[in-house]
């Protein structure tokens, strides 16, 4: 597993997908942000840093997962003794120190932009929590890429659940005079809670850091379930 791990973190780091809609993207919207409205820039932090995890974690992954079913590397698995479950983890953990770098980077990007304050243990229990949320997305992108064919299938299916799930959430709308279905939704929402937990660290906040972060543990349970379940060795 540990050989699998360093292996995929290697060749993840050269992605270009990663380059762009995971650092370059963040990093134009808080210059943005910072220029047009600079007395909201501050309040738009928590949501750019989870955005870029979750676009890298489960959309980037996703397209990363089908690439390598379609060129046989997953059939390869079934001439090693190694588990499902450990190539899985050991894929996952690659991507989520990765998403955990990203964070960070487009953290202190912003604090440097927007000249903000931050404790040390604001930096510190945001990690665990980027860390449960990118697995969970990480899982949830293998389920997602065993569903289809090709990348333009991926493509349509990855936005219908990535749309509804940031605009159901407070990353940049305010979910307080939504109709009541919306409501409803972000309750459940697992990237709303990713952002409250980031919002809870940052703000010191642990009450509503330690709520996110068991619903984020649920949710990481759930999707490697799901992701082992319906793991695809071949596209036929």
């Amino acid at each position: 597993m540990k050989t699998v791990f360093m292996l995929n973190l290697k060749s993840s780091m050269k992605d270009m997908y990663l380059l762009f809609w995971s650092i370059l993207m963040p990093f134009a919207a808080i210059i943005a942000l910072r220029m047009f409205v600079p007395s909201y820039s501050e309040n738009y932090v928590d949501g750019l840093i989870a955005v870029s995890v979750f676009f890298y974690s489960f959309m980037t992954t996703a397209f990363v997962s089908l690439s390598q079913r379609k060129r046989g590397v997953y059939n390869l698995l079934h001439a090693t003794p190694m588990p499902l479950w450990k190539y899985i983890v050991g894929v996952a953990s690659s991507w989520s120190l990765i998403a955990i770098t990203l964070a960070y980077i487009v953290l202190l990007f912003s604090v440097v932009i927007n000249q903000l304050n931050l404790s040390l243990m604001a930096l510190i229990f945001m990690a665990p929590i980027i860390l449960i949320a990118s697995l969970s997305f990480v899982f949830l992108s293998f389920f997602v890429s065993s569903l289809v064919k090709n990348e333009g299938h991926l493509s349509m299916t990855a936005n219908l659940l990535m749309i509804p799930m940031l605009l159901c959430s407070n990353a940049f709308f305010t979910m307080e005079k939504a109709p009541n279905l919306i409501q409803y939704i972000s309750v459940v929402n697992p990237f709303e809670w990713f952002l409250n937990g980031i919002k809870g660290a940052l703000l010191n906040n642990f009450s509503i850091w330690g709520q996110s972060l068991l619903v984020l543990i649920g949710c990481f349970a759930l999707s490697l379930i799901v992701s082992l379940k319906s793991f695809n060795y071949s596209d036929r």
